[in-house]
């Protein structure tokens, strides 16, 4: 059974003994844990609030403080995110195809599998057992945000010198529960994501109204809105492009066009995905007025 938790302490280890610790690094950090908190209690469906404790020396501890109305699901957070935080990845270098494909969904199947774990583990007189926080472990590792945060502190962490080691103990108020998970800084590498490159996305059919083609001859990009996005792209059809250009196609408020695109995407800093390009590689049909006309080439 998992003892009852409602705080999590970072313990920064130095390799001197010094008690302080750079500011903007510690905000930085900061700033990273509050989002695996905040992304970790979404996915579960949790409303929690956090407080953070006063520090304390030797060589510097943050605790934070969780709130809410029921001390499992408070327990639950705070054990999922101790094992996250200091779980060996089995795959470190980009983020694994099974994270990427769960963008698509954002994610119906995975978030009813949360649910139904929330729901069984709150139904018990007992206390949480370890299967449930494991299986919950698994699954929020399928959402790409936290794995993301993660990279990034300790991305800050190892590039700042004075860590030796971080400790991650659970409290519960003043009294530590269970035993510390250490990590090592010849493991911080091991967290870190390596490339913030996403698999291209291909899109079959995809329909885009368009707001401004490019009628002009060159390498000018088209405007239009997609699933409620205003995106610019690239019109690589050139049989297509070619009727533009000569006048063949006339273009009105109503216009629409299917085709097959492809997105290069990537993940800024704050963990959000950015499209970085878009290709529309083959024009399928047209619609205007509500009439959909297939593009048939020669």
């Amino acid at each position: 059974m998992i003892e009852n938790s409602n705080s999590l302490q970072l313990h920064y280890f130095f390799k001197n003994d010094s008690h302080s610790i750079d500011a903007f690094l510690r905000n930085e950090a900061e700033k990273e844990l509050l989002g695996i908190f905040k992304d970790i209690s979404e996915n579960l469906n949790i409303s929690i609030r956090l407080e953070t404790l006063p520090t304390e020396e030797g060589g510097f501890r943050e605790t934070w403080k969780l709130l809410g109305q029921n001390s499992f699901q408070i327990t639950l957070i705070v054990s999922i995110t101790a094992m996250f935080l200091s779980r060996f990845p089995v795959e470190n270098k980009e983020l694994t195809q099974l994270q990427i494909e769960n963008l698509k969904l954002d994610n119906e199947i995975k978030r009813k599998e949360l649910e139904k774990l929330n729901l069984e583990f709150l139904n018990e007189e007992n206390q949480l057992n370890d299967t449930v926080v494991r299986d919950t472990v698994e699954l929020v590792l399928k959402n790409y945000k936290v794995a993301w945060r993660k990279s990034n502190l300790f991305k800050k962490l190892q590039n700042y010198h004075k860590v030796d080691y971080l400790e991650v103990q659970r409290f519960k108020d003043k009294e530590p529960v269970g035993p510390p998970r250490k990590i090592p800084r010849n493991s911080f590498s091991k967290f870190i994501l390596k490339s913030d490159e996403l698999p291209e996305l291909e899109i079959a059919d995809a329909t885009i109204d368009v707001i401004s083609p490019a009628i002009k001859p060159g390498r000018f990009r088209w405007k239009g809105f997609y699933q409620n996005d205003i995106i610019t792209f690239e019109m690589n059809d050139y049989e297509f492009k070619n009727h533009v250009l000569r006048g063949d196609i006339k273009f009105s408020n109503t216009f629409s066009i299917e085709v097959e695109m492809l997105q290069k995407r990537k993940i800024d800093q704050e963990g959000n995905i950015k499209v970085t390009l878009t290709t529309v590689n083959k024009v399928i049909a047209t619609i205007e007025f509500g009439e959909r006309t297939e593009f048939k080439k020669k």
